[in-house]
């Protein structure tokens, strides 16, 4: 079994706080150096990074994997805005971190990069922790060149966030990189993972009856920009630009022949733009396919994050990670800390660390998906037979 400990610090410096974050969490292991951790920090102290996973690494006896936040939390704490350091130490498991600093322009072959960065090759058991620039990755198709070397393993991950005045950092095996992807696997950590949505649908799936590459342009023999002003509705039917930020596109599970839009069962993308009848979404939609439309509001979205933490809840975890989307904390909920309240209500004392990305990648019917306005929990030991990665939702 896994020993773990969290510890999070708001101070100022942030080598002083990687310090007492680093502190905190190995005292809680109750060993003297841990054997993984991960380390997330606010990306306002990106310039820092270098100092912070040296002074992390020093307390922990072990070089930490991370990425600069929008965001970082522990349970029961989150630190959206300021200085902030979070730390996961974890003892008595067997990880291999790495640096992928080769995928940019080669996202077709980040399969092969990860299957040289690892010494075996992925179990069901393994949870895998991924954590790409989303500048220079293309996100997508670096996804799909993983898959085939998950052999089941779980992964989750998260997009690393820029600062004010620098580019997203990532680091592992104490090296500090930009454009790259950093990344861990903690060998037996029969994971769960369940996915919570900031989004609820407010349509039925409809058909897309005529398309142009990225282009929507007619669902259900209609033209889409109608059906988008219907179901937007006024005031924002007449504010295109505002009516996107709240009314977005939901793809249901590829090849889904009821189009299904069952809790956790779609992808939310934004609407990229709008023509005199037509829409575009950031990736292409073929004629035929079914999409429907969500809203991103703040009720549902507790909802959800009550049904999805409902499946943990009273169920021992030797640890857990949370990659939540920078749209989503304060900004949705309207009130600091909430999702870290009830990630503690739900988990206990279960020690757990969290970021928030540029986007998420999490379970779909047992498929990775690369997702948007989602929450992403992963909670290492949950149960006995839980060794297929699937949602706990």
């Amino acid at each position: 079994m896994a020993k773990a400990g969290s510890g999070i610090s708001a101070d100022a410096d942030p080598i002083t706080a990687a310090r007492a974050a680093a502190e905190v969490a190995l005292a809680s292991t109750a060993v003297d150096r841990a054997d993984a951790a991960l380390l997330f920090m606010n990306a306002d102290h990106g310039s820092s990074a270098t100092e912070v996973v040296d002074v992390a690494t020093q307390v922990l006896g072990v070089a930490p994997v991370g990425a600069t936040a929008a965001g970082v939390l522990v349970a029961g704490q989150a630190l959206e805005s300021g200085p902030g350091v979070a730390i996961l130490a974890l003892a008595g498991i067997e990880s291999e971190t790495f640096l992928l600093d080769r995928v940019a322009g080669n996202e077709s072959g980040a399969g092969e990069l990860l299957r040289h960065a690892i010494d075996a090759p992925l179990r069901a058991e393994d949870l895998v922790v991924l954590l790409p620039d989303p500048y220079a990755i293309a996100a997508q198709p670096f996804l799909e060149a993983i898959q085939t070397e998950l052999g089941g393993a779980c992964l989750v991950g998260a997009g690393a966030v820029e600062g004010a005045a620098t580019p997203p950092v990532q680091w592992a095996d104490s090296e500090i990189a930009t454009g790259a992807v950093a990344g861990v696997v903690l060998r037996g950590a029969r994971p769960r993972v369940g996915v919570t949505q900031a989004c609820q649908p407010v349509t039925e799936p409809m058909q897309v009856t005529r398309t142009e590459g990225h282009w929507i342009l007619e669902i259900e023999g209609r033209p889409a920009l109608d059906v988008f002003r219907e179901t937007a509705r006024e005031p924002l039917a007449s504010d295109l630009r505002r009516a996107a930020a709240f009314v977005l596109v939901a793809l249901p599970e590829p090849g889904d022949p009821q189009a299904s839009l069952c809790a956790g069962d779609y992808r939310v993308r934004n609407v990229a733009g709008f023509s005199e009848n037509a829409l575009a979404v950031p990736e292409p939609v073929t004629t035929g396919e079914r999409i429907a439309f969500v809203l991103r509001e703040p009720h549902g979205a507790r909802d959800d994050l009550k049904r999805m933490l409902a499946g943990f809840s009273g169920q021992p975890a030797d640890f857990a990670v949370f990659l939540d989307c920078c749209a989503r904390g304060a900004a949705l909920f309207d009130v600091p800390g909430l999702e870290a309240a009830y990630l503690e209500d739900a988990l206990g004392a279960t020690p757990l660390v969290g970021m928030m990305g540029a986007y998420e990648f999490g379970p779909v019917r047992g498929r990775t998906e690369l997702l948007t306005y989602t929450g992403v929990l992963a909670a290492a030991g949950a149960a006995p037979d839980a060794t297929d990665g699937s949602a706990g939702s």
